[in-house]
Order: C-alpha cells, then structure tokens, then sequence
C-alpha cells in the first residue's frame, strides 16, 4: 500500500485516496450524493454522517488536508440548513462522529490534548509519525437540547495515539479501528460495555491481520456490521464489506462492490437510522455530476440486501 500523506483529513480516507482505482460494472444499485450537494460545503472532504434518531439532524465531518470539524445540520421544511460547527467542535482536529442509538449521546474522534493547555496528539500509525494528527475517543452528552462538555473515554479505549471512527450499538458497547502496537496497521476492535464501563477491547474476528480494516458501521443489534479494508477482492483499492451475525459468529466478509455496484468502494461507512440506507465517501459517481475530484457524502439503498438474508 502507497504512504500516506504526513498531514491527513481521515485515516482511512487518505489510504483510499492514494490506493483507489475502479473495478468492473457490477450490480445495478444505484450510488448517489447524499441530499444532491445540498449541504455540500468549500471543504474537499465531506464524510461520516451521523444522524438522530428522529433523522432531523446530522452531524458529520468537514475537512481538508490540515483540519477536520464536526459540523451539524438541521432538516427543515424538507430541506437540510446550512452545516455550522457542531457546539463542541472547531477548536481541535475533530472528526467521525457516531450517535448512540437513543440519540443521547455522540462518541467522536479527536486529536484534542487531554489536559488543558498541552500540545495536540500527534499519531503513530503505518510506521510513520503524524504530527498533531492522532487520534483518541471523546463523549459528548445531550441533555435538553444542549451539548455537555466533550468527556476522555477511559484508557481501557484510548490505548494509544491511533484509535478512531467510533460505532456504537443498542447496549452501548463500541466499535472502533485501532492501529496495533501504537504504529502498525489498523484493525478493528469492540469493547462491551457493562455495568458502566467499558470491558478491554478485543480484536473483531473478522478484522484481517495483514491488509488491515478500518472504519466499522455497526446495526445497533450487531446483525451485521460494514466496514472498508484493502483485503482481496478488492482490485488495489479500499471496498466496503458487510459481515452478518450468525448463531456460529460472524460471517465471512462479504464485498459490497460485488452485490450492489462497481461505485461502492470508499471509507466512512454510517448508517441511516432505520438501517436501510449505507452512507460512505468515495469518488463521485460520473452520473452525479460535479466536480470529479471531490469526495462527498454518497449513499446506496442496502434494504433488498438485509433482507435476503433475513433481516428488515
């Protein structure tokens, strides 16, 4: 895999830039900008929309090569507002926010110091150092209507200076991609939450030991979770894969470019409320229109694909 760049908007999204190349017609699921360009914005980079609940709002990343904001918008009269810096952010490098599934609070990625006053985190992760651009897990809590002051995940989480894209389910436990030993390769890791605390993070079976996975999306029941990774069959590039729940475990990954369409491939999977509609970046589909070169939010209908095997 090519290097990635010293200063980064995503992990995973810089992997992907430097590695995607197309893959052959498949499938017939058709691949659009999430609300056409509509809450767009000048940053090159638009990714991980997280949404209530109620799916009134969405809060997701803006970014370019140096920094990263979480931004919100609001659905209004069948329109969504202009996207304005989330009450918490703008200040660090923050990015990948993911609701919990009661909307009462947001997990989030940031490279803010833990200690008020000290220098950004820098990251180790592909062998290389990235100054200022490391990444720890953060809560924020909504109570009536008001964002609370953004709380450290404990050390259990935050093992080292690489541990992004947050997922949360029903019970609370979390899904996230952590680089190994402080520096190698990304993989993805699920803690279960109990009795108000998180247990030590496992490594996710499915998580490939040697091409790396990064970014999980996570059904609040865990019936099936879609994550990115340059794994075969990948064609040199970063696809989406989904892996199902069974009573024997997870099932083997499954490529989501191979059973819906050439044009999912990319990183910053999320998911609609309901659960029906994948939200990802990737390149701009040629029938969207627009500037080529840009990454917006795009989205595909999954609902026919849940549902063959067994799920609404």
């Amino acid at each position: 895999m090519s290097p990635v760049r010293p200063v980064v908007p995503s992990v995973a999204l810089s992997l992907f830039l430097l590695a995607f190349t197309a893959g052959p017609a498949i499938g017939q699921v058709p691949v659009t900008p999430f609300v056409p360009d509509e809450i767009a914005s000048p940053a090159p980079f638009n990714m991980s929309p997280a949404f209530s609940p109620d799916g009134h709002s969405v809060c997701f990343t803006e970014a370019d090569s140096k920094t990263s904001t979480i931004v919100v918008s609001y659905a209004q009269s069948g329109h969504w507002s202009s996207p304005q810096p989330a009450p918490f952010s703008g200040q660090a490098r923050d990015l990948e926010p993911d609701f919990s599934p009661d909307g009462k609070f947001l997990i989030f990625s940031s490279n803010r110091p833990s200690e008020p006053g000290a220098s950004p985190l820098d990251g180790h992760y592909n062998g290389k150092v990235f100054p200022a651009a490391g990444g720890h897990l953060w809560k924020v809590t909504r109570k009536r209507n008001a964002w609370q002051q953004p709380q450290l995940l404990p050390a259990s989480i935050n093992v080292n200076d690489a541990v992004f894209s947050p997922a949360v389910t029903a019970d609370g436990s979390l899904y996230f991609m952590r680089a190994d030993d402080g520096g190698g390769i990304f993989h993805i890791y699920r803690s279960q939450f109990r009795h108000g605390h998180y247990d030590p993070p496992v490594r996710a079976p499915f998580s490939n030991t040697t091409y790396g996975d990064y970014d999980p999306a996570v059904a609040a029941d865990e019936s099936f979770l879609i994550f990115s990774s340059p794994r075969p069959p990948a064609p040199h590039a970063t696809d989406l894969f989904i892996v199902f729940r069974t009573a024997a475990g997870w099932s083997d990954p499954i490529d989501l470019r191979s059973v819906l369409s050439s044009d999912v491939s990319g990183v910053e999977a999320r998911l609609s409320p309901d659960h029906q509609t994948l939200y990802f970046t990737g390149p701009r589909p040629p029938s969207a229109g627009g500037d080529p070169h840009s990454r917006p939010i795009l989205k595909v209908n999954i609902g026919q694909l849940l549902a063959s095997h067994g799920l609404h």
